[in-house]
């Protein structure tokens, strides 16, 4: 049965074994109906088969007096194990397809004294370049800039929105990232948060304008309070809202606290920037790593995966699939065994429940019966067909072969 619209490969024929020729006075099949009026000396012998099923007596071809195989090419001496044609069709299948949002980190980073004096830096940046490494942060991007600094401004953050080590994406990035670690220490007075809050979110509003596709992260991370900068903003409730406006143009804003930060600031701070609660097992909102400046490895994993999301859908989409066609066989190439092909010295033979059949040829699948088979085209044929009851047969047969024997007239029906 062909598929319309298909592209069909030629398949490669293998012969399976070159057996003994039928003599040309009988040849491969005889008419039942002749064998029945036959006398005794002239039934079949043991080495010929008589499928009820069909009307004709298959002769296996036997070697002579002398035990000499037949030529090849003669009688039934080529007998080809039938090989499927395979088709390449077009289908729609139902797929689950995973989205990844982009994410980029601007991580304003205190180096402050009192990050030395608490000896909370080394472990800190360890901590932070374990981040860097780690292969869950594969894929995430990665900005970094410390407060204070000299040129830094509160008013306008001025200093701060323009990063030590601009973007890059980790794993890459990650040495950028720790040549620029390595060469800070805490240094100055004082905690700007307020200059570091503007920056930081500032810079983030202004990437996500330029990338509408990404999703820009502003990280906070301290180990002190607002407190000792000169010129800048205390209030904690006017601190929160930087971040509270910076989230209503998209910006999520994450706190990040070390021991000695003031928490019910950071907490604020992390709420009105919209960022999750960072551990829901702590009573702080902001992450807390207090307990240890290495946690801080944990806390920007956290971050991580709270704001790296993968979204998964389901949608139609077409696939290309290769179908072995088990009702179409090809037509041999030329090969040693068989120089040219006879479309009139053809016969195909179907096995299938210890019972062997042989199947007719008729003209088209308009004319198609139980047992028969057809050419794809009557003068130029590439393919042998089934007729559809007998590929129904096939197909339910666990333990079909289809044979095809050459070099014998082609039995027709009457």
């Amino acid at each position: 049965m062909a598929i319309s619209g298909q592209r069909f490969f030629a398949i490669a024929w293998v012969g399976v074994a070159a057996l003994s020729a039928c003599t040309p006075e009988i040849g491969l099949y005889e008419r039942q109906s002749q064998r029945r009026d036959a006398g005794p000396a002239e039934q079949p012998d043991a080495a010929q088969s008589q499928p009820e099923d069909s009307g004709i007596v298959l002769v296996l071809p036997q070697p002579d007096a002398a035990g000499t195989e037949p030529e090849v090419g003669s009688c039934g001496a080529s007998v080809l194990k039938a090989k499927s044609i395979v088709v390449e069709r077009e289908i729609e299948v139902w797929t689950d397809v995973v989205t990844t949002k982009p994410a980029t980190f601007y991580l304003m980073f205190d180096q402050s004294l009192s990050m030395g004096v608490s000896q909370l830096w080394q472990p800190a940046v360890g901590a932070l370049k374990t981040f860097l490494t780690s292969e869950q942060s594969e894929d995430v991007s990665v900005a970094l800039q410390y407060f204070p600094i000299a040129q830094g401004e509160c008013a306008t953050g001025d200093g701060y929105v323009t990063p030590d080590v601009a973007p890059g994406m980790l794993p890459g990035h990650a040495d950028a990232l720790a040549r620029s670690l390595d060469t800070h220490a805490p240094a100055g007075l004082g905690t700007p948060i307020q200059g570091a809050l503007i920056g930081v979110t500032e810079y983030c509003k202004a990437y996500q304008a330029q990338h509408p596709g990404e999703q820009c992260v502003s990280i906070l991370a301290t180990d002190g309070k607002p407190e000792l900068a000169i010129g800048c903003d205390e209030d904690p409730a006017e601190l929160a809202a930087i971040a509270g406006r910076a989230h209503d143009d998209g910006v999520i804003t994450f706190a990040v606290g070390l021991q000695g930060a003031n928490f019910e600031l950071l907490d604020e701070i992390a709420r009105q920037g919209g960022a999750p609660d960072c551990d829901p097992m702590q009573p702080s909102y902001a992450c807390n790593v207090s307990q240890g400046p290495d946690k801080l490895a944990d806390a920007l994993a956290a971050i991580r995966d709270s704001v790296v999301t993968s979204t998964v859908h389901t949608e139609r989409v077409k696939k290309l699939e290769h179908v072995a066609l088990s009702c179409e066989w090809s037509i041999p190439a030329a090969s040693d065994e068989f120089r040219v092909f006879d479309r009139d010295k053809v016969n195909i033979r179907l096995s299938y429940g210890g019972e062997t059949s042989m199947l007719v040829r008729v003209p088209s699948l308009e004319a198609c019966t139980d047992h028969g088979w057809y050419y794809d085209s009557p003068q130029s044929p590439n393919r042998f067909i089934a007729c559809p009851t007998l590929c129904d047969t096939i197909e339910d047969a666990v333990d079909a072969q289809v044979d095809i024997l050459l070099g014998c007239q082609t039995w027709l029906p009457e």
